[in-house]
């Protein structure tokens, strides 16, 4: 709605955003192959390595999942498939725990050792570990096809207007600030004492990896001109910021990029060539910057001097990393580093296994953890005398006589711990059912751009296999508090001058 009119030849015109059915209306129907085969296969894996549970087993069951999550992987992003929480928390369950074992199995170095003698556990508990994985996917496959709405229409677009192209450069604007106030750094947040977060830190970090994705995925389906130098550049600077993150963000946030192109309408034009070269170009990208990430890593371990990861500043380990590129020793420190983290670091399974096990013989939780960690998340603005003390390990430790103290913990190991088998299955449902519900509420009342933002926050959350349970449940309120901002940015008017 026009707020000013004039017969002048030029005036100023000021418009609120229109309203409208916002993620589309042609939504894709349940599939066959996700409703029926995939559960199946994953069952029927489960069931034979749970009861032989040997190693052989385990390896099977291990490559029947990787299959699975590779050809889900491959139809979500290259044919389009439509986007599920309840299908991408299966897959990246069964591509993190399963996929990662069968990597180790592979790679790690072992002699006539068994991967169980190698790693201190037990064939039989980590077989039925990986089993209990397969039915979790299982369950997911089929209740998600069958009852979750794909979360954007078919038809759905990210519209290319000056304000989705305003919020990239304030977002990117933002992100620099919030380096450079040192809010954010190595690793992600930086915490103040007791583990006090800044509201602005978090913020930024939640709509971190969405708005690179979006801003490289805007980039391309840019026309020439001012504007796409512009958002170039800030892509740049956005995703080399990312390096400092992580290798799996950096992961994630790539598989992110590619789905993102679908929301712009983007289409890669010419051969299959072209097509396989843009998409080895990313993979690059995110090697390198795995890579670089990586550097950074040892270079804090070379500056530290004693003191804790946390306490070497971004700029120490910057320096220190530039001195050995200087010095031509970087890239063999790096892939040293990399090649002997990446034969063992994909080996998840075995506190996952250990607590299964665990809560076999003795008594679970019985919601314990699920109400630790809810707590863990209600922010300090309401709970002056929030207890950060709770830990998933600690817990585990003490209920089922384990000793980790630190472990790449889950919404399975959640499950496990309060409920065993059982709560296996029921944890992730919950968390998928609870973050539909959200994204739903906010989808409706937030337009296109921010909704897209929300979306892939969420999205990014179901790619993690690691991360305990507060984790999505911080995803969850932070959408919640952190979308009302996207939405009062969306309902300012706009200024342009019309002739």
């Amino acid at each position: 709605m026009n707020a000013f009119r004039s017969n002048s030849q030029t005036m100023p015109v000021f418009s609120l955003p229109a309203r409208g059915p916002l993620l589309g209306e042609d939504y894709a129907p349940p599939r066959r192959l996700y409703v029926t085969l995939f559960p199946l296969l994953l069952m029927l894996a489960a069931m034979i390595t749970w009861a032989v549970s040997d190693e052989t087993a385990m390896v099977m069951a291990s490559v029947v999942a990787t299959i699975i999550a590779v050809y889900t992987l491959w139809e979500w992003l290259f044919r389009f498939g439509p986007t599920r929480f309840s299908t991408l928390l299966a897959m990246s369950s069964l591509l993190g725990y399963c996929t990662g074992t069968l990597n180790t199995w592979l790679t790690l170095p072992r002699g006539r050792l068994s991967l169980a003698q190698i790693m201190g556990s037990d064939e039989g508990i980590l077989a039925r570990a990986i089993a209990a994985v397969l039915i979790c996917a299982a369950f997911l496959y089929f209740f998600g096809e069958l009852y979750e709405r794909p979360l954007f229409g078919r038809e759905f677009r990210i519209p290319m207007d000056q304000r989705t192209y305003l919020l990239i450069y304030l977002g990117t604007l933002l992100v620099i600030v919030g380096f450079l106030t040192h809010q954010l750094a190595y690793m992600g947040l930086t915490h103040g004492e007791g583990g006090k977060q800044n509201v602005f830190g978090v913020f930024i970090l939640w709509m971190f990896t969405p708005l690179v994705a979006m801003s490289i995925a805007v980039f391309l389906a840019t026309p020439r001109g001012a504007t796409k130098v512009a958002v170039g550049i800030c892509s740049t600077i956005l995703f080399v910021l990312l390096m400092a993150l992580g290798r799996r963000v950096l992961i994630y946030t790539g598989v992110e990029i590619l789905f993102a192109l679908r929301l712009t309408g983007y289409r890669v034009q010419g051969s299959t060539f072209k097509k396989v070269f843009l998409v080895m170009l990313l993979g690059f990208c995110v090697v390198v910057g795995a890579l670089s990430f990586m550097l950074l890593r040892i270079a804090g371990w070379h500056a530290g001097g004693g003191r804790s990861d946390q306490a070497i500043s971004l700029v120490e380990r910057i320096q220190t990393a530039i001195g050995w590129v200087q010095d031509g020793s970087a890239l063999e420190r790096t892939t040293q580093a990399s090649a002997s983290n990446v034969e063992k670091r994909t080996f998840v399974i075995q506190f996952f296994a250990d607590v299964l096990e665990g809560s076999s013989r003795a008594t679970t939780g019985m919601g314990e953890d699920l109400m630790g960690q809810i707590g863990s998340t209600i922010p300090r603005a309401i709970n002056w005398n929030k207890d950060s003390s709770f830990g998933e390990e600690d817990l585990a430790d003490r209920l089922f006589g384990l000793t980790w103290g630190d472990a790449p913990n889950s919404t399975l190991t959640a499950g496990a711990i309060d409920f065993g088998l059982v709560g296996v299955i029921l944890y992730p449902l919950m968390i998928v059912t609870l973050a539909k519900f959200v994204a739903n509420f906010i989808f409706r009342r937030v337009p296109a751009f921010p909704a897209a933002i929300v979306g892939l926050s969420f999205i990014f959350q179901m790619l993690q296999t690691e991360g305990n349970l507060s984790t999505p449940l911080v995803t969850i309120r932070n959408a919640v508090i952190f979308a009302a901002v996207l939405y009062f940015y969306s309902r300012l008017p706009t200024f342009r001058l019309q002739r």
